[in-house]
């Protein structure tokens, strides 16, 4: 199965993620013939309405396993939060042998507690049920592009990919509930590191390297001064963006190094957004791409699950990272 063919769609969610879902699916080869939420008052209503666009004619059910149970959608849309329900739902795909994409993490290996990868991984290929995440964006940037522009000089190849995003667009929700801007600065990790080792370590992957150590730095940045993010008010010492990157180190080099930093833009002066990811190969040469991604991530990480949701047809059962998905 190739990406352009039709596959029934369920989708889980009504953010933001997955209002863009919602349009990017319709305008896909694709058909949303379920939608799933998780609050009861959410129930019965069209999900186009819930998401802020036209009705649909799809009405949305609390009831998660008899969905992925009814046979009605081939593969699960996953717009929800990582965690516990989507645990859930990657346990019930399985079961059931229905594909899921969710845009919670990118490496499963790295990700989850070995006893569940293993449990999920012997499932799914028992019933041959494909699950992927495609990560937030910079996603495709930082993980996928690098490692395909490795390809392009001679080995042994290193990776540095960069991205500095205005962060202003994603949103108050996501700024104040899952970053906790306009929070004190308490030491706990940034938002964004897991998600970097992971791209790091697929990029090392396909590198080819083993026994290569890695490693995360940096964390939330605290502002100096008081200033307003999309409505969050910030004192001096709050949050108000985060500066991370992830390393990968083989044989004392350095061969992968992906860094992403976001802040308000209107805060800091002088900032601007910017992503580049530069390949250096084995004699020294280098290939550097400079690119402008759109201010709004929304709709980039809603085009990469709908394009895994064909793409994932061409795939054993199993879990699976971005760089195996067909283009």
């Amino acid at each position: 199965m190739n990406s352009t063919q039709s596959r029934r769609v369920g989708l889980y969610g009504t953010g933001r993620a997955a209002a863009q879902l919602v349009g990017a699916i319709e305008a896909s080869p694709h058909t949303l013939t379920t939608a799933i939420v998780f609050f009861d008052e959410q129930a019965g209503q069209d999900i186009g309405t819930l998401t802020g666009g036209r009705a649909t004619g799809i009405t949305a059910t609390t009831d998660l396993g008899g969905a992925i149970r009814s046979g009605d959608f081939d593969v699960l849309a996953y717009a929800g939060l990582k965690g516990e329900v989507l645990h859930r739902a990657m346990e019930l795909c399985a079961d059931a042998g229905v594909d899921l994409v969710h845009a919670c993490f990118v490496h499963p290996r790295v990700k989850l507690d070995p006893e569940m990868y293993s449990r999920l991984q012997k499932r799914a290929e028992e019933t041959g049920a494909r699950i992927v995440g495609t990560g937030m964006l910079p996603g495709f940037w930082l993980d996928v592009l690098p490692a395909l522009l490795s390809s392009a000089l001679p080995a042994p190849v290193s990776i540095i990919g960069e991205s500095r995003s205005d962060i202003t667009a994603w949103g108050r929700g996501v700024l104040a509930d899952e970053m906790g801007l306009g929070t004190l600065a308490d030491g706990q990790p940034g938002p964004v590191g897991g998600v970097l080792h992971e791209s790091a370590e697929m990029i090392a992957d396909v590198l080819g390297l083993t026994g290569y150590e890695s490693k995360v730095y940096g964390g939330y940045v605290t502002a100096d001064a008081a200033t307003e993010v999309a409505g969050i008010q910030i004192s001096p010492g709050d949050r108000v963006g985060f500066d991370e990157a992830a390393m990968v180190v083989h044989d004392g080099r350095e061969r992968v190094r992906i860094a992403w930093k976001g802040l308000p833009k209107g805060s800091f002066e002088g900032y601007e957004r910017s992503l580049t990811v530069t390949a250096i190969g084995g004699d020294g040469s280098e290939c550097t791409l400079s690119i402008t991604p759109a201010l709004d991530p929304y709709p980039g990480t809603a085009a990469r699950i709908v394009h895994a949701v064909g793409a994932l047809g061409a795939l054993p059962g199993g879990q699976h990272t971005p760089m195996q998905l067909g283009i």
